[in-house]
């Protein structure tokens, strides 16, 4: 279905600017095997190729080999950021496996749906009915009823697919060829298959959705995460693979050799902050990306950055906790981890990203807040933003990238000064002529000697405390608005439910909503100014204990503010943000 919507675009001032957008929502389903994940890419790079802005946000289970696999992908003439509530079309290569993805996936009356020739069950009811017949086709080689080995099901998706949508097969043979130049064998089979079904699709044709024609750029948020980070001027990187944010890693072994930058695989999340904060000493600046329980094992060594006054950022892509939780599923639920997390009284600094566009510029602002203060910066990103692709503008221009301020001989200021400026103090890098100091975990004299003296403790306690204040003054306009300032009521939000909220006060005009883009320290005086005026608000999170509400209320008086929250896996669909505000309510 072609829909035309308004989206809002939030100005500094709150106010909102709005466009039309025309968008199509295509799910795709399948086992282990059927290229599920590879059919939504190729057709996502395909849209940007068009110059179609798009979205694509995959759902997985746990598993190393076989399972249900889904992807979502909506594509639009302008840039779009969120998937959507209802499929326009529906390509199901197996109706059995559409019973994990209750929740993600749901027809409309005019929704296309092509299923399997011999899978002659109806699609259950909790999918919505479309008006429309089903459209069948024999993606399967079947014998003696049982599924075998046979041309790869995601070409014959690929035509179909195209057909529908009115795209050329020779964009879709170029893509291919493009994904696949590095295999010529497999390159020939998947375009031998694409070929076969394309002149024998008759398939129900979508509605055109034109690009504008000028290639876009394809990128998920894990790419870039890092890709920021290497403009912002990070140098090493250590970690270990843990999902959903190993792509971060895998990103920078491919790029940060070019820019002559280092990457390790550290034995473990504990090793690799430690490497990241002995890189950092010797002056480089450096960054390490985990998930829950990663950070977890790296609690000790945060304290140890921040005691030690060495900059790091952590970037942390949120999934589904405690313990192992639900490896692929998002959640928001490390927020009192990332804001209170670690034995002792030590400052850091907690960002949250928005979706693919803001990860890039969140890591300019990480290094920077790293580098000029001197401490640990936590950037909080999710499962949601990390692994899904997004069609973007291309990259301009960068800023300058941020820089630490550094001892000199001459300088009498001992490496702790209590007087430095918001208590950062020149950062002596090892090896300087005349810069030698002790830089250790244990508590310390201005000079770095090891000290018990339970006054410089509480001096230097102060001293480190003084750097929130600082932060604080430079970051009091780091956040987002959407909706009419003057709207009754109120949705206050972090990190990746900027997307649904974007579209959500477009139809609701009712409505409108602060996003933090810094969580700790919390602009709260932009946040005040915000609620002036308002009837009625609502915090709302993927956490079940309700953190994001709970750690905003520790900062001020929340009456009026209702709590809508409930535990991660799906990311929140409209009728279910609806239903929240309305249950909170009750």
């Amino acid at each position: 279905m072609d829909d035309t919507i308004t989206t809002p675009t939030p100005s500094p001032t709150g106010t909102v600017e709005t466009r039309t957008t025309e968008s199509l929502v295509i799910a795709i389903v399948g086992s282990g095997g059927d290229g599920v994940a590879l059919l939504g890419d190729l057709l996502l790079r395909m849209a940007a190729q068009s110059g179609l802005y798009g979205i694509l946000v995959q759902s997985y289970g746990p598993q190393i080999r076989g399972g249900e696999s889904a992807v979502v992908l909506r594509i639009a003439r302008e840039e779009t950021h969120y998937e959507g509530d209802e499929t326009d079309l529906l390509l199901c290569f197996r109706l059995a496996d559409l019973r994990r993805f209750q929740g993600s996936v749901r027809l409309h009356p005019g929704s296309i749906v092509m299923l399997e020739t011999a899978d002659t069950s109806e699609p259950p009811e909790w999918l919505g009915r479309s008006e429309l017949k089903p459209y069948r086709y024999d993606f399967a080689t079947l014998e003696n009823g049982q599924e075998v080995p046979g041309d790869p099901k995601n070409m014959k998706g690929l035509a179909l697919l195209c057909r529908a949508l009115g795209w050329s097969a020779d964009l879709a043979r170029q893509t291919v060829q493009r994904r696949f130049a590095h295999r010529p064998q497999v390159l020939a089979r998947n375009l031998e298959t694409f070929e076969h079904a394309w002149l024998a699709a008759h398939v129900p044709a979508l509605p055109p959705l034109h690009g504008h024609g000028v290639p876009l750029h394809v990128e998920t948020g894990n790419e870039a995460v890092a890709r920021g980070a290497i403009a912002a001027g990070c140098r090493f990187f250590a970690g270990y693979p843990i999902t959903p944010s190993s792509e971060i890693m895998e990103t920078l072994i491919e790029e940060l050799p070019g820019v002559g930058g280092r990457v390790v695989q550290a034995e473990d999340e504990i090793a690799a902050l430690g490497m990241v904060i002995g890189a950092s000493f010797g002056g480089v600046p450096a960054m390490t990306a985990t998930s829950g329980p990663g950070l977890s094992l790296m609690t000790e060594m945060l304290g140890l950055s921040s005691m030690a006054e060495i900059p790091t950022v952590i970037v942390d892509c949120q999934r589904v906790g405690p313990a192992t939780g639900i490896p692929s599923r998002t959640e928001q639920s490390d927020l009192f981890h990332a804001v209170y997390g670690g034995h002792g009284d030590f400052p850091r600094a907690v960002l949250g990203v928005f979706d693919t566009v803001h990860a890039r510029d969140v890591m300019f602002k990480a290094f920077h807040l790293a580098e000029s203060y001197q401490l640990p910066v936590l950037v909080l990103s999710d499962a949601y933003v990390a692994q899904r692709r997004e069609i973007r503008d291309p990259e301009t221009g960068r800023a300058e990238q941020p820089r630490r301020r550094v001892w000199a001989p001459g300088d009498a200021a001992p490496r702790f000064d209590l007087t430095g400026e918001h208590g950062v103090g020149a950062f002596h890098v090892p090896g300087t002529e005349g810069g030698t100091y002790l830089a250790a975990g244990i508590e310390h004299t201005p000079e770095g000697s090891p000290t018990s003296d339970t006054g410089t403790h509480h001096a230097m306690n102060a001293k480190r405390f003084r750097k929130l204040d600082g932060i604080a003054g430079e970051t009091a306009d780091w956040y987002r608005t959407l909706g009419l300032a003057d709207a009754p009521l109120g949705i206050i939000a972090w990190g990746s439910m900027h997307g649904i909220l974007i579209e959500w006060v477009r139809e609701h005009p009712e409505f409108r909503v602060f996003l933090p883009e810094i969580l700790h320290p919390f602009p709260l005086a932009a946040f005040e100014r915000w609620r002036t005026g308002l009837g009625r608000a609502w915090t709302l999170e993927l956490s079940f204990q309700h953190q994001f509400h709970r750690y905003l209320g520790g900062l001020t008086d929340l009456r009026g503010v209702l709590s809508a929250a409930r535990s991660g896996g799906l990311p929140l669909s409209t009728p279910e943000l609806s239903r929240l505000l309305s249950e909170a309510s009750s």
